[in-house]
This record gives C-alpha cells, sequence and structure tokens, in this order.
C-alpha cells in the first residue's frame, strides 16, 4: 500500500508499506477454514433441523395411513395423539371424530345384522335369499327343516337343485322376470307336505327373498277341525232325531195307548243316557286335558288292573262269541300311576276290542317290562284298521267308516291317549286291515 505523505499540505514524500503475498495467503486459508467449518455446522444443524421438522409433520400423516389400513381391515379402535395445533393437527382430530362416527356406525350396522340373524334363525319360516342367477346366497335354519336340504349344501347352488320342485322355482322365475311379489301354495306328495310359497324381489338388487312356510300342520289341524264338527254333528244327530221322532209320535196320540207309550219312553230313556255318556265323557276328555283332574298316583300293582278290567268285560265277550285272555307275568314290578284311570284306559281299549272283533275270535290282554317302562299291550284278531285311518284313531269323536255303525261316544280312546300321556307315558296302535289290532301303551317304572 502507498500513501502521500504531506504534513503540512505539501507533499515531501511517500510511504509505502508491503507485506508478503505468503502471509496473506495463509491469513485467507485460516478465514476460508473457518468459513468452511461454520457453513458445515450450519448444514448440519439445517439438516438435523429439517429431520425434525419432517418427522413433526409426517409422522402423523404416516400413523394416518397406518391407521387407515387398520380400519380397512375391520380394526375400528384407533386413535391418534395431536398435541399440535397445525394443520396436521386438525387433519389428525378430524380422522379421530371420523373414526369414532364410523365405529358408532358399525355398531348399530353390526346390532342390527346381529338382530336380523337372529330373528331369521328363530323363524319357523324357510328363508331363502337368492341372486339374480337364481343362485342361493344365504339360508336359515328353518330351510333345513322344511326341506331337508343342508344349508352348507344350498350355499351357491341354482335354486331348483336345493328345493327339487318345478312349481316352487316356477314362483321364483316369474319374481326375477316380473319383479314383482309372487305367491302360492305347493303341494309335494311324495313327502306329504303343503307349501305356502311367497317370493318378493328386492328394490335395489336383482335377487328375490323367499319364505316358505310349511302348512302341512295347519291343513291336519283344520281336517281334524272340521272331522271334529262333522262327528259330532253326527253323533247329536241320530240321538236328537230319535228323540223328536218318539216325542212327536208320543205328541201326536200314541201317549194313549200305554203299552207303546211305556216302549217309547224307554227308548227315549236310551238315547238320554247315550248323551248324557257323550257329555260326561267330553267333560271328563276336558278336564284331563286342561289339568283340572289330577291323577292320584301310587305303586299300583298292574296284574290286579289287568285283572279287573278283563272281569268288568269278560260276560260282553262271552256274549259275542269271543275269548278274552290274560297273559301277565306274575313277577311284575309296581308303577307310579292312578290304578283307577289305568283302569279305565284298559276297559276302553278291551271295549274297543270286542266291538271290532267277530264272533269266535280272540283277545289277548298282556304286560310286560321293558327296559325302564311297563308295556301293556290288548291285541284282538278283529277286523283290523286302514292304514290312513291309524294317525288318527286317537283323535275325539274319530271313526273309520267302517265302525260307523258301531256304537259308543267315539272318545273312549281320546280319554285314553290323554290318561297316558298325563302319566308321562304313549300309546300306539299297529294294525294291518283284516288281521285285527294291537294297541299298546307304556308307563314309567318307578325309579
Amino acid at each position: 500500500v502507498a500513501a502521500v505523505v504531506a504534513p503540512e499540505g505539501d507533499a515531501f514524500g511517500v510511504a509505502r508499506v508491503s507485506l508478503p503475498l505468503n502471509d496473506i495467503n495463509a491469513a485467507m486459508g485460516h478465514v476460508n477454514a473457518v468459513i468452511a467449518v461454520g457453513a458445515l455446522i450450519a448444514a448440519a444443524l439445517g439438516v438435523l433441523l429439517a429431520f425434525q421438522i419432517t418427522r413433526i409433520t409426517v409422522d402423523p400423516v404416516r400413523r394416518l395411513t397406518r391407521i387407515s389400513r387398520e380400519m380397512a381391515e375391520g380394526n375400528l379402535n384407533q386413535e391418534i395423539t395431536a398435541p399440535s395445533r397445525d394443520e396436521v393437527g386438525d387433519l389428525a382430530r378430524a380422522f379421530n371424530r371420523m373414526a369414532a362416527k364410523l365405529k358408532e356406525a358399525m355398531a348399530l350396522v353390526t346390532a342390527e345384522r346381529d338382530r336380523m340373524a337372529t330373528v331369521l334363525e328363530s323363524m319357523s319360516d324357510a328363508i331363502f335369499v337368492v341372486d339374480g342367477e337364481g343362485r342361493v346366497t344365504m339360508t336359515n335354519k328353518s330351510a333345513e327343516k322344511v326341506l331337508q336340504v343342508p344349508r352348507d349344501a344350498a350355499q351357491g347352488r341354482h335354486f331348483i337343485e336345493v328345493v327339487r320342485d318345478y312349481e316352487i322355482d316356477a314362483l321364483l322365475q316369474r319374481c326375477l322376470e316380473e319383479r314383482e311379489q309372487q305367491t302360492g301354495l305347493v303341494e309335494i306328495r311324495s313327502k306329504k307336505q303343503l307349501l305356502g310359497v311367497i317370493a318378493t324381489p328386492f328394490q335395489e338388487d336383482t335377487g328375490c327373498l323367499l319364505l316358505i312356510q310349511d302348512l302341512t300342520e295347519m291343513r291336519k289341524l283344520e281336517t281334524v277341525r272340521r272331522d271334529f264338527i262333522a262327528n259330532l254333528s253326527h253323533e247329536l244327530r241320530t240321538p236328537i232325531a230319535s228323540l223328536k221322532a218318539l216325542g212327536e209320535t208320543l205328541h201326536e196320540g200314541a201317549i194313549d195307548q200305554p203299552s207303546v207309550a211305556r216302549d217309547f219312553v224307554g227308548k227315549m230313556n236310551v238315547e238320554v243316557d247315550r248323551l248324557a255318556q257323550m257329555v260326561q265323557e267330553m267333560g271328563e276328555l276336558s278336564r284331563i286335558e286342561s289339568g283340572e283332574a289330577p291323577l292320584q298316583r301310587t305303586l299300583v300293582n298292574v296284574i290286579e288292573i289287568v285283572d279287573r278290567a278283563a272281569g268288568r268285560l269278560k260276560p260282553q265277550a262271552d256274549r259275542a262269541g269271543l275269548r278274552l285272555e290274560t297273559e301277565v307275568a306274575p313277577d311284575l314290578p309296581r308303577v307310579p300311576a292312578d290304578g283307577g284311570r289305568i283302569e279305565q284306559v284298559l276297559v276302553n281299549l278291551i271295549h274297543n276290542a270286542i266291538k271290532f272283533t267277530l264272533s269266535g275270535g280272540r283277545i289277548t290282554v298282556s304286560a310286560k317290562a321293558e327296559g325302564d317302562k311297563l308295556v301293556v299291550s290288548v291285541s284282538d284278531t278283529g277286523v283290523g284298521i286302514p292304514e290312513d285311518d291309524l294317525p288318527r284313531v286317537f283323535e275325539r269323536f274319530y271313526k273309520a267308516d267302517r265302525a260307523r255303525a258301531g256304537g259308543g261316544t267315539g272318545l273312549g280312546l281320546a280319554i285314553a291317549r290323554h290318561v297316558v300321556e298325563a302319566h308321562g307315558g304313549r300309546i300306539w296302535v299297529e294294525s294291518v286291515e283284516g288281521r285285527g289290532a294291537t294297541f299298546r301303551f307304556s308307563l314309567p317304572l318307578a325309579p
């Protein structure tokens, strides 16, 4: 560096200072080193700060992504901790609210689904859900019972392959094509079933819902009710008509003839006695069914009951030209039962056998122990019972056509069934038409 020296305004010389470049370069190198170190430290701090900022910003987003995947897989018990007040924190809190609402909605949907599944499983009617191609997508438990089709075997198969009935499938096809509810009654003769079918299309889908009701028992009950009314009318009509005819005859002058009047009055008494017996037996049957006639249980000897019942009807069997025999082992155990009621059952069964066995036939009353029960049988060599009538012989007033000419009220076997069932036993009949019949009932032995 050079500068003029002029202390009083007049230059008298020049001052010159110099420094070797090596020293300057050394100083600049030191400065550059300091700057480089400072830059590296600043860069490192910047990188650390960037990582920290990235972690604070990106980690919640990553957690949101992870939790979203878990929620998509069905795990809704998720929540994101968001202490910050920035946009990411707002997003996390909004996500938590969404997750809570979604969890509540799923809980409601699950509850409704479980409730609907419970309703479907408890229904006695068969339910089939069928898609637009006619394939079964869902069934309930009753479908197995009504149509005897395993649920696993029905899933995914065509409906016609499951039900194997063209009439039911025709209702489904009409429902799928016309998109309108279809109803109908279908009788499956091979199974003796009457089914009520309702096919309803889904409003927002191409499939249908089929409800199949088993009306077999209902039809049977309706038949029983109809026959009961018809039989009761028949049983009442005959004595009432006889009483009316006898009364009119007496009113028209027969009452003035003592012998004829006495004969008519005797006949009227017979008809009145028949009506009284019918009313008495109906009342007794009603009391047994309603439990108003409690059983007087004691340990009874069945041998004595069989002997008493056979002894009471022996004269009647002799008059009909029949052999009435008993075959009872002497070592039969006693049973807890109402002796009078069991004797009544035996009397009804033996009387029934006498009524339908031709002269020269045989009636056998037997009893034996089988396991934990005692079985009493009444066998005859009579006309037998048609196969179609066997399931209904224990119904009140029910009579086979062959029995129409016989006397009685038609209530004896119904009373016998209710008495035996009240004892916890079972009564049944075995018969081949023309080869006689065997009525059996069982009574539980004492523990």
